[in-house]
């Protein structure tokens, strides 16, 4: 909740913020490379409004501010891109870099380079030479000096390309590892146990059916009264059912993906690459005028990305005769990527289109090639092309300044990346020359692309065919897109280029499907470009626009998209079950989000559209945002709430009756029952969209009932799961599924009990409790149990520092758990907290800050499922940018949230301001007009060219 220390800091920052604005100077200041007098306000939040003559000046200036505010973050996204990091943080970091210099992230940021504009190249330059004039004449901001560093490498069009390959690495690549493991591992163990290992990954753990049967398009086709559940026995229909991997995949292949996922664990990139998987990636949705209360277009957009100080985003207003837009992008690129100009708005989340393709490689020696490798492709030898690599390494603890060394190869750093041309330039990611075999990978974002120019379009773009223009230049990325414009128009729009597979072309799947490993010696190649696209990059066939998910206007008034199926082919667990037009089965992807904020935010739109006035109004669509509910608890509560009344029984089953008198598991019960399934923290410590401004008040008693359910039932999921699916795997130690796949199996299950009685597909009987007869026993049993050990948990010593090993329902808030730090990559003080001392941790002994939201809130801030410890319920990814704009048709208006502050600079009044609103889902006024901004000045600096020396 917001507390006196919420004002104590807004006080605290406004009280420097005037001092910062008594101290403005109105000298101009000079800058060489400057063409015409320009100048940069900056409004009461810290937020730049750079106004210029030209292109060339507008985006100088924002390097020069992204400069000011976000160097070090600057520096440390083009290192990590570039497998460079050791250089800037030590030895630590060379693991990673090792890994990304293989990847090639920078490699192709250099491909890049000759296939933009001359116009994007010019912008990029600009923006380059705007980053080296700030830091020719500034000191260097205080995490160098904790690296003992006093260089700053100058800036170049590459480090802004590699940063925006590195976004859109985060947001499209994806492994196919894991996948091929568990399917392995299943299929294994069923032939040694007598189930069917298949079905037991196809149909029983890792569905492609979502949770929520909510869908972008099938949606919005249909009028919002005529919207239906779609729920059912779905089996998996797959070309693959019969397949088994080790028909196809060598036996040290799978020992090398195993090794590789060891490998990369713990590393951040990698890291952020997998909890993109289990935390979701992002909202939007759309209304359209004749649905919304103001009779205007209406867009909702808030991307889920790793909460960090400084934040991901950065918020910036950019003008010159052409441009005027304002919204959020990232430090090192310039443009502004989502938000709006004069005449249009849009937004993103990430859709997961399966874009990368893992290949096992047969490798045998060739005198010939380069490398002295080749791959065998269709019995013919294919080189492997090397590239030399040298790494180096800051050392720093001696007192050294600048000492970064070369690291001679061996001990795992590589003397050269292994290079398989045939798979868009992919490297080799694990290689065993003896046995023969390696891991290749392929993925669109190996070549060169063109999305800063997209982004550039869309800056001054007037209308929806100039965004779609732009989108036609979209290559890497795999973003679905929200617009919306002053013309009444919206539109749901999906970005990316997604190449063809030849088997699935041809109708078949060939081997495995391509979410696993492929055999890589002919048959699972992506066909190359016969029919180009307009504007296409990748040398290969990819699905045309016209095939590709999109809707304009919908009938049913609005779209909702939350990284889930945007066209429900997987609604019947099969996602090859759909046929292309000219023929060729269309694949996306193989799974999605889940649907769990997806289907919360398609309920919400259908009540209001329902009910009342029957429609939707801006500040609906800020509630949309701030909403808390659990989608899961709205499905699980009833089977626990039934599970007690079957245990209360007169001729219930003893043991099943025995867990229902165990100490306070009815009570449990009974406060689950009379849940509004929310998750407040119920703590005055607290934040929560509930709280009210200013106001210190301690929670009211609804709050603190559901923040203690909101506790139980997430003690309880966790413990179903452990009793249930994780039992059944834990003895011959199988994979486990993610979170969102275990929970997509237990509702499968349950929903189906009449029908299955607990049994999956693959014969495997999930609710096993020997000696106990009756399925329907069998299910409640373990329903309760996990109750009962739920409770136990919390009251164990693992809780101990928020509980206190109390028994004490009442005492279970989940303020206490459900926590989030900020973390900075140097750690404290530069984390939130303790950001310098400026903000200190709310709860003694329980790091971080409480927050309302849980696991797939719309209010994105999952955590893990199956927490045992008291920091295991914290989270580190959520809502970057909450937007909401209104198409007014003379002009828009837009606000927004955001994590953190403009400064990345320790000590700035701008480090953290916007956090305490955001916190508390509060939102500010995007500033857009010359009279909004003239009110809310807090300085105006001026720039002109530097003078020529005579």
């Amino acid at each position: 909740m917001r507390k006196f220390l919420m004002s104590a800091l807004v006080s605290l920052l406004f009280g420097v913020v005037a001092v910062a604005q008594d101290s403005s100077s109105g000298a101009p200041v000079q800058l060489p490379s400057l063409k015409a007098a320009a100048r940069i306000t900056r409004d009461s939040d810290g937020i730049a409004h750079i106004r210029a003559q030209n292109e060339h000046d507008l985006f100088f200036l924002q390097g020069y501010v992204h400069a000011e505010d976000r160097l070090f973050q600057m520096d440390v996204s083009r290192r990590e891109a570039s497998g460079t990091l050791a250089e800037l943080l030590g030895p630590a970091a060379l693991a990673q870099d090792v890994q990304l210099r293989t990847i090639g992230l920078r490699r192709a940021a250099l491909r890049s380079l000759p296939v933009i504009s001359a116009r994007t190249r010019a912008a990029l330059q600009a923006y380059a030479d705007g980053v080296n004039v700030f830091v020719s004449s500034h000191s260097l901001p205080p995490e160098y000096g904790v690296l003992e560093l006093t260089q700053f490498e100058p800036w170049t069009v590459i480090d802004s390309l590699a940063v925006a390959k590195l976004i859109a690495f985060g947001l499209s690549f994806d492994l196919d590892v894991d996948p091929t493991v568990a399917l392995l591992s299943y299929q294994k163990a069923g032939s040694l146990l007598g189930f069917d290992g298949t079905k037991l990954f196809f149909e029983d753990l890792d569905r492609a059916a979502p949770f929520d049967p909510a869908s972008t398009i099938p949606d919005a086709i249909v009028p919002h009264a005529a919207g239906t559940e779609r729920r059912g026995v779905a089996r998996y229909a797959g070309l693959a059912g019969e397949t088994s991997a080790s028909d196809y995949l060598d036996s040290r292949t799978v020992e090398l993906a195993k090794e590789y996922r060891e490998k990369i664990q713990g590393m951040p990139v990698f890291e952020r690459l997998r909890d993109r998987k289990r935390s979701g990636a992002s909202n939007e949705w759309a209304i359209s005028g004749e649905v919304s209360a103001s009779g205007v277009p209406l867009l909702a957009n808030d991307p889920h990305l790793s909460l960090v100080a400084p934040t991901t985003f950065y918020p910036v207003h950019l003008q010159d005769h052409d441009i005027d837009v304002i919204g959020s992008g990232f430090a090192g690129v310039p443009t502004v990527i989502v938000g709006h100009n004069r005449f249009i708005s849009w937004g993103a989340t990430v859709n997961p289109m399966d874009v990368t393709d893992t290949f096992q490689e047969k490798i045998v020696p060739d005198p010939t090639s380069p490398s002295g490798l080749s791959t065998v492709f269709k019995g013919n030898l294919e080189p492997i092309i090397p590239i030399p690599e040298v790494f180096r390494q800051n050392n720093i603890g001696g007192h050294v300044p600048n000492n970064i060394t070369v690291v001679a190869p061996g001990n795992g750093i590589p003397p050269a990346t292994l290079i398989v041309p045939r798979r868009n330039n992919g490297p080799i990611i694990m290689l065993d020359a003896t046995h023969g075999v390696g891991l290749s990978v392929q993925y669109t974002g190996f070549s060169g692309t063109r999305e800063v120019e997209t982004f550039l379009i869309w800056d001054g773009a007037r209308d929806l065919d100039d965004f779609l223009h732009g989108l036609s230049l979209f290559g890497v990325g795999s973003q679905n897109f929200a617009y919306s414009d002053i013309r009444g128009n919206i539109a749901y729009l999906t970005g990316g280029e997604l190449p063809i597979r030849e088997d699935l072309q041809a109708g078949a799947i060939n081997g495995l499907p391509p979410l696993f490993i492929r055999n890589g010696t002919g048959g699972n190649e992506w066909l190359p470009v016969i029919h180009p696209q307009p504007n296409q990059a990748i040398p290969y066939e990819i699905l045309p626009f016209a095939e590709m998910p999109h809707i304009i206007n919908p009938p049913a008034g609005f779209f909702v998209n939350s990284n889930n199926d945007p066209v429900g082919i997987t609604l019947s667990n099969n996602p090859f079950g759909r046929m292309r037009p000219s023929g060729g089965i269309l694949y996306l992807n193989y799974t999605y989000s889940g649907g769990f904020r997806n289907g919360r935010i398609t309920q919400r739109i259908r009540q209001l559209l329902s009910a009342g006035s029957g429609k939707v109004s801006f500040e609906d669509m800020q509630d949309i945002q701030a909403d808390v509910t659990l989608l899961d608890a709205q499905v699980f509560v009833p089977f626990i709430t039934q599970a007690l009344a079957d245990a209360q029984r007169s001729n219930a089953n003893p043991v099943l009756a025995s867990l229902a008198a165990a100490p306070g598991v009815a009570s449990a019960v009974n406060r689950l029952s009379h849940w509004d399934f929310t998750t407040p923290t119920g703590i005055p410590e607290g934040f929560d969209a509930s709280d009210v401004a200013d106001h210190g008040l301690p929670p009211s008693q609804a709050l603190i009932d559901a923040s203690v359910a909101a506790t139980i039932y997430a003690a309880w999921r966790g413990r179903f799961i452990g009793n249930t699916i994780d039992a059944v795997l834990a003895p011959g130690r199988l994979p486990q599924p993610l979170d969102t796949e275990a929970l997509k199996a237990l509702r499968n299950l349950l929903d189906n009990f009449s029908t299955n009685r607990g049994v999956g597909a693959s014969g495997v009987d999930f609710f096993n409790v020997p000696g106990i007869s009756s399925p329907a026993d069998r299910r409640d049993i373990l329903i309760l149990k996990s109750v009962a050990d739920g409770l136990a948990l919390l009251a164990s010593p693992a809780f101990a520092d928020a509980f206190h090993n109390s028994i004490n329902q009442t005492d279970y808030r989940w303020g206490k758990l459900h926590r989030i730090v900020f973390s900075h990559v140097l750690g404290a003080p530069f984390s939130i907290p303790p950001g310098g001392g400026a903000f200190p941790q709310p709860l003694p002994n329980l790091p971080g800050i409480p927050t309302d939201g849980g696991f797939e809130t719309v209010d994105a801030a999952t955590h893990n499922v199956r927490a045992t410890s008291v920091n295991g319920f914290m989270f580190g990814s959520g809502p970057n940018d909450r937007f909401v704009s209104n198409a007014r048709h003379n002009g828009m208006r837009a606000v927004s949230a955001l994590p953190g502050g403009t400064s990345g600079i320790l000590g700035s009044p701008f480090y953290f301001n916007l956090l305490p609103g955001w916190l508390v889902n509060d939102a500010f006024p995007l500033l857009f007009t010359e009279d909004a901004i003239e009110e809310n000045t807090l300085s105006v600096t001026k720039f002109v060219p530097a003078s020529e020396p005579d």
